[in-house]
């Protein structure tokens, strides 16, 4: 696959190995590059970390705790399609400024919440929003780079930010313990700590809010006013970008079934979380030791892609690394015992680094320069929907178990049932990870104006 020198001639991706580490003007291009990775990372990590947890000391029961997850996962991913255009057709800055904004608002309203209804409501907005920065971030990052050199640059990025949220996430930690509210290990305790929610939910909205000032900074290397606006070739449906796209084609269906499959365990996390830790500094403990391989994973898994292997075989193997995950709950679960819970999450940290920074590149790999927020967006979108519909499966599935088992979801019985859901939910995720070996190992070898003779 060969990029069209005409669309780079005046914002030509930069190379992010050169060692000209005494130019100023490539010290302001990635200064901003990497305050606003580390802001969003860090006080995303809130959001992922917490959100959950609050949603279940809010009383919500396991349908409850599905509705709020599938929702959460529709909103971040239904919109991305139009996030996706916008940032193509009016350029990424925008785009990051909004959802940077709007999760500011959102994190600093949060705590305030009184029932799970509510916090829908809020999480709604926060994602569908908020996460308006996911694909504009990504074509962002991939305007700086060229095919070679994609997945290194993006890796080593992402990882400056994950490895970044790892202090919040401590810090957070190291302060809900030292509240004097109670840690929600039992449902007597749950309104009792509520209050604690605000330390996080009040850091990240700082994070956030600092962060869109250091992104006023950033300096984009796509600009759209530089280019020729024509409704059928630079607008064309999703339809037709799909169906001109070989490699993207197959990854798309692939892909989708793979989140349905992941999305089914989200809803147990939590709930098997807070039987099995003791504290908030154990569960902040867990969360770090997701992050540090997963920046890790990020950085290491780039340059495998880039260097070693292709993308398909990083994740390939990269997702049958999250089979690990619910396996180690389910054990974790049945012993009582916090370790399988901390292997599960280092084993999922490293794969979903190294899947992370694949699939992005990946779908950057099937795009134009015109079109890369549009087909990360698709990529989103579908896996999005895929994922709300597994979450409110396997809610109403647990739900209907509990009913006619006449099984209270606050009993040890629960126990039984997320125990058999998580191993179900791990032979799911094994079979949907290997569909990844039928995808097509370079996207480079088909030719852009395939994709762009519209």
């Amino acid at each position: 696959m060969t990029e069209d020198p005409s669309n780079t001639e005046d914002a030509s991706p930069i190379n992010p190995n050169e060692s000209d580490t005494t130019s100023s003007d490539d010290l302001r291009e990635k200064t901003p590059i990497w305050g606003t990775s580390i802001g969003y990372a860090a006080g995303r990590s809130s959001i992922f970390v917490y959100l959950s947890y609050l949603g279940v000391v809010l009383g919500a029961t396991p349908l409850e705790q599905s509705i709020l997850t599938s929702v959460r996962n529709l909103g971040s991913n239904i919109f991305q399609g139009v996030w996706g255009w916008l940032s193509d057709l009016r350029g990424r800055k925008l785009v990051i400024l909004i959802g940077l904004s709007t999760l500011t608002l959102t994190c600093f309203l949060t705590p305030y919440v009184q029932n799970p209804i509510e916090l829908v409501v809020i999480s709604l907005v926060m994602t569908s929003i908020g996460f308006s920065i996911i694909p504009a971030w990504n074509a962002f990052l991939g305007d700086y780079t060229t095919e070679q050199d994609r997945a290194s640059f993006v890796g080593k990025i992402n990882s400056i930010g994950t490895m970044s949220s790892i202090f919040l996430i401590l810090v957070m930690g190291i302060l809900m313990e030292l509240s004097p509210f109670p840690f929600p290990s039992i449902p007597e305790d749950y309104a009792l700590s509520k209050p604690v929610f605000f330390i996080p939910f009040f850091s990240a909205a700082l994070i956030f809010g600092l962060t869109i000032l250091i992104s006023h900074f950033l300096i984009e290397k796509y600009n759209v006013r530089e280019k020729v606006v024509i409704d059928e070739e630079f607008h064309p449906s999703w339809r037709t970008l799909i169906n001109r796209n070989r490699p993207f084609r197959r990854l798309l269906p692939i892909s989708t079934f793979f989140s349905f499959a992941m999305s089914t365990a989200w809803p147990i996390f939590p709930f098997v979380t807070l039987r099995v830790a003791d504290s908030w500094f154990s569960v902040s403990i867990l969360w770090v030791l997701f992050n540090i391989p997963r920046g890790l994973g990020q950085n290491i898994g780039g340059r495998l892609a880039d260097e070693v292997f292709n993308k398909k075989i990083v994740i390939l193997f990269s997702r049958l690394g999250y089979t690990t995950v619910p396996l180690g709950y389910a054990i974790g679960l049945v012993t009582g015992n916090v370790w399988f819970l901390v292997l599960a999450n280092i084993l999922g940290g490293l794969a979903f680094g190294a899947e992370d920074t694949s699939i992005a590149t990946y779908s950057l790999d099937c795009s134009t320069e015109e079109t890369k927020g549009r087909y990360y967006s698709i990529l989103l979108t579908a896996g999005g929907i895929s994922a709300f519909v597994g979450s409110l499966s396997a809610g109403f599935i647990m739900d209907i178990w509990l009913r006619i088992a006449g099984i209270n979801y606050n009993s040890v019985e629960f126990n039984v049932v997320l125990f058999f859901m998580l191993i179900m939910i791990t032979i799911l995720r094994f079979v949907s990870a290997s569909l990844h070996k039928f995808l097509y190992p370079n996207p480079l070898d088909f030719e852009l104006d395939q994709l762009t003779s519209l």
